[in-house]
């Protein structure tokens, strides 16, 4: 295998790592725009098409709980190379199916390569970063990332136009395939700057039960976990909202799409100045606590008074919008407990994440009667429970306290770190 250039640049490396990552919003959002011609395709009704939605974000989680421990083993390349090949290849496939129940099968196989790819991009930043290096570094990545959703529905909402669905999926395989070139050249191996973890392959699964009984760490995982379903729950039933509650059309709908992207990306932005004044769990309440504030709003506007676009579309962008200050500062704070195990504790983080926002999908639409009741009220269930774990479960890691992956038999959490090389800060 060639080796890959080993320049460490912060900002080389986050823009590596966010394209890397954005092989994900680009397989959900830039078909959004397609589903409901995607229905009429199949003879499905638009909510049997949307259940793939659900389905990738199950395979999404999936690939990360096998990927993350393997890549703790063997490496992040690796993973992320197999991960991308997965990928490339059913987005190929999905240009060929006829039914909903297909596309269903296949998009579940190509989130699983979207979750190995995924996995590795928290566990290379933890292999290099620490507290609120690690939290800058996070925002940086996201605020590149965030490219990818801004522009993907346009770009399906184009391609619809000009050419058929089919093309999305065949803008995918492209989008892949530089991304496999890429990272197989570019990406550097980056667990050489901590120990791998190296005990009999049967104790990976292990690690999964010690990072599970870090109460305090878990709580942050919990909070990302809540806030990240309110964007899932609204990302599953947007194109019912707007294209069909709403009245939009299709070409419109990327615009009112982006709008949650553009704070998104506010929000990131504020991130770096932020964590000057305050602390990583302090921005994380803040941010909790706002989007609790915008959803309760949007479930007052939608099924208490008449609900208008100019009423919706504001508060659906703050609810939404607050990943920004969210996802960035509970992934830190979360990841500062587990500095040998990068890998698994990303994975669990995100198999959690999205199964939550798959399960979400599937309720929403298993409920779904034609309003905006289910959306709104799994919105607002995830904000109060986002809320909860933040302000009562989730602690900040002291500085001597660590995740001790040497263990017997299920891993403890009370040994001291041990110091690690640091990669140039992020600011």
């Amino acid at each position: 295998m060639n080796a890959p250039s080993t320049d460490l640049n912060p900002k080389r490396l986050a823009l590596l790592l966010a394209a890397l990552i954005a092989t994900a919003p680009f397989a959900i959002d830039t078909y959004l725009p397609a589903i409901p011609a995607m229905a009429t395709d199949f003879g499905a009704t638009t909510h049997a098409v949307e259940v793939s939605i659900s389905t990738f974000l199950i395979g999404f989680a999936l690939g990360q709980l096998i990927g993350g421990p393997i890549s703790d083993r063997i490496g992040r390349r690796p993973i992320a190379l197999t991960g991308l090949v997965i990928y490339i290849i059913t987005s190929a496939i999905i240009t060929g199916v006829e039914s909903s129940s297909s596309l269903n099968v296949m998009r579940f196989i190509q989130a699983i390569g979207g979750g190995f790819a995924l996995v590795v991009v928290g566990a290379s930043v933890r292999d290099l970063y620490d507290g609120k290096e690690a939290a800058r570094m996070f925002a940086l990545i996201a605020v590149i990332m965030m490219i990818a959703p801004l522009v993907a529905p346009t770009v399906g909402s184009v391609l619809l136009v000009w050419f058929n669905w089919q093309a999305i999926f065949v803008l995918l395989v492209v989008y892949g395939s530089v991304m496999l070139f890429i990272v197989w050249f570019k990406m550097p191996e980056t667990t050489k700057y901590r120990p791998r973890y190296a005990g009999p392959a049967r104790r990976i699964w292990w690690t999964y039960l010690g990072v599970l009984r870090t109460r305090k760490a878990v709580g942050f995982m919990l909070t990302h976990t809540g806030a990240s379903a309110v964007m899932f729950s609204f990302l599953t039933d947007s194109p019912f909202m707007y294209i069909d509650f709403f009245g939009v059309s299709p070409a419109v709908f990327p615009y009112l799409f982006g709008c949650n992207v553009v704070v998104i990306v506010i929000c990131n932005r504020l991130n770096n100045p932020l964590l000057r004044r305050l602390e990583c769990h302090q921005i994380l309440m803040i941010g909790a606590g706002i989007q609790l504030a915008a959803v309760i709003g949007l479930f007052l506007a939608i099924n208490v008074f008449d609900p208008t676009l100019y009423s919706v579309v504001p508060l659906v962008m703050l609810s939404v919008g607050m990943i920004g200050l969210t996802a960035p500062n509970a992934t830190a704070a979360f990841m500062q407990y587990f500095p040998h195990i990068g890998g698994t504790a990303t994975a669990l983080m995100g198999t959690i994440q999205f199964a939550t926002g798959a399960v979400a999908g599937m309720m929403i639409g298993h409920f779904h009667d034609g309003t905006l009741l289910p959306v709104t009220v799994s919105m607002l269930g995830f904000a109060i429970f986002a809320n909860l774990m933040v302000n009562f479960v989730a602690e900040p890691k002291l500085p001597e306290v660590a995740y001790d992956f040497n263990a017997p038999t299920t891993p403890e959490t009370n040994t001291e770190t041990q110091p690690a090389t640091k990669a140039t800060s992020a600011e």
